[in-house]
């Protein structure tokens, strides 16, 4: 079954932080770990949160904001709270409780991504008891937690859950018959104990006869609440780009198909989806305001100076320069800059590629492009983005840097063509040719900093995806589907070496220059 969405999963989440995986997700893990482990009186004594030496967080957890992500979710604080950045050392100075990060071996450690989060609660009768979870970041800002204490759960963040810690013997086969809601027992054993999980896309009410029955044979009820839009239709909506391709031959566009299947998705009107849309287009636009406003002195940048102003002031190149072109990368650096300060961005998909998606938009409307066409542009590079992530994920940790700026290219290389008038076939061949010339493009942050080669990848992205589509409305035929090319990019990001998928131990991040830099 598949959960993505093009809100929460390809132009989303709108987050803090200078990675969807580093940051993003950990944000979301720590909110959904705060509120399965708070049940009523309880607090919250102590968190330890745990990452394998030989993953990707152990080596960039502080530099990418792993750290605040976790201590801003496990805390409860809102992604646009001014305190976003205050709660790490609130906790470091055990207000109002303590948090340890460690690294150490992983019982468990089957992706670069993988945590351990053990949670001591003190109960209303002053009791402790130590609550341990497992999960990972799947990239894009997704997560999955897998385990809660000896049990396997499946929790994502796009689910109202309940787990009801409760006898061997006590029923459940009664609330399967709700087709509004999945039951499970889960596999696992403690103590006479079973856990049983209950996930729907609406709030689960407890007034439900069965329901209320379970809850009160049960010793322990845990819920949480989705930290994105709720996934109502879990069916796989965006499958294939021959699918999307073929549907768009009997008269559907590819912005309304987008529209049309995302509703379905979250289980709202059009109209609702598009306003969710326009929304997020609207975040995006603040985003390059918040990097243009940023001086030298303001920006917390390890290695770079804020240039996004410089570089849209410029004159423009004779003869190759353009002001769509200069524009586009002058908000995309903004973008960059204000994520590498921990600003609020879009991850589109992620945050190391959040600057080419909105600075072709912010381009298109200093250009005078209508916004209604600029938002259904935004709907079919998220489209794009969804096809490719029912292939395999954004996670550069697994698939290097072509699987974020190469993926953004993309996406946003089919949207323009779909703006300026080409067919389904022609966007996504436009998409392909991104992939083609990205493929094997390693991750190598110098010193962990999504700076270098970071903010140059995004100026390289909006070039990119600019030449495709022009190439691509101009009749040049890629000839490899996009489809095959998802595949081919993921299989390659397989076979890299790790030091050359975001633990900053090779690529740009191993040249001397970078190694004397980070002393």
């Amino acid at each position: 079954m598949s959960t993505i969405s093009l809100l929460n999963s390809i132009i989303g989440p709108v987050m803090r932080g200078p990675s969807s995986s580093h940051s993003a997700a950990p944000y979301f893990i720590g909110k959904t770990v705060r509120q399965l482990s708070l049940c009523d009186g309880d607090k919250i004594v102590n968190v330890e949160v745990a990452f394998d030496p030989e993953g990707s967080l152990a080596q960039v957890y502080t530099s990418q904001g792993s750290d605040e992500g976790f201590a801003a979710g496990l805390l409860g604080e809102e992604i646009t709270s001014p305190n976003y950045r205050q709660t790490l050392r609130n906790l470091r100075n055990g207000k109002p409780f303590t948090l340890a990060i460690n690294i150490r071996k992983l019982d468990v450690n089957t992706h670069p991504n993988r945590v351990e989060i053990v949670v001591t609660v003190e109960d209303s009768e002053g009791t402790l008891r130590w609550d341990r979870f497992e999960g990972l970041s799947v990239g894009g800002g997704m997560f999955k937690l897998d385990r809660f204490n000896s049990f396997t759960i499946d929790v994502a963040g796009s689910d109202y859950v309940l787990l009801l810690e409760c006898g061997d013997n006590s029923p459940h086969q009664q609330l399967t018959a709700n087709k509004q809601v999945q039951t499970r027992i889960c596999a696992g054993s403690q103590n006479n104990r079973q856990l049983i999980e209950i996930k729907s896309s609406s709030p689960i009410s407890i007034q439900h006869a069965e329901l209320r029955d379970l809850i009160e044979q049960s010793w322990k009820v845990r819920s949480c609440a989705p930290v994105q839009f709720p996934v109502h239709d879990e069916a796989p909506l965006f499958a294939s780009s021959k699918a999307l391709i073929q549907q768009a031959s009997k008269g559907y566009s590819l912005a309304d198909l987008a529209l049309s299947l995302e509703a379905k998705r979250l289980g709202l009107t059009n109209p609702q989806t598009r306003k969710a849309f326009a929304d997020r287009y609207h975040v995006m636009m603040d985003s390059v305001q918040a990097g243009l406003a940023l001086t030298d002195q303001s920006s917390n940048m390890k290695f770079l100076k804020p240039s996004a102003k410089q570089v849209g002031a410029a004159n423009p190149v004779e003869i190759i320069g353009s002001p769509f072109l200069q524009d586009a990368l002058s908000a995309s650096l903004a973008v960059m800059d204000a994520n590498a300060n921990r600003g609020v961005v879009v991850a589109a998909p992620t945050a190391g590629s959040s600057g080419i998606v909105p600075g072709t938009l912010h381009s298109l409307r200093q250009q005078g492009v209508d916004p209604e066409r600029i938002i259904d542009t935004l709907q079919v590079t998220a489209l794009v983005g969804a096809v490719f992530a029912e292939h395999g994920s954004f996670a550069a940790e697994t698939g290097g840097c072509s699987v974020e700026t190469g993926a953004s290219s993309a996406m946003i290389a089919a949207g323009l063509v779909h703006l300026f008038g080409g067919t389904a076939q022609q966007a996504f061949n436009a998409a392909s040719l991104c992939l083609m010339n990205t493929l094997g493009l390693v991750c190598d942050p110098v010193g962990g900093e999504v700076e270098i080669p970071c903010h140059a990848r995004n100026i390289a992205g909006i070039a990119h995806a600019q030449s495709s589509a022009v190439a691509s409305l101009s009749g040049f035929d890629a000839v490899l589907p996009f489809d095959e090319m998802v595949v081919s990019t993921q299989k390659v990001g397989e076979q890299m070496h790790p030091d050359l998928r975001c633990t900053a131990r090779g690529g740009c991040a191993a040249t001397p220059t970078a190694c004397t830099m980070c002393g």
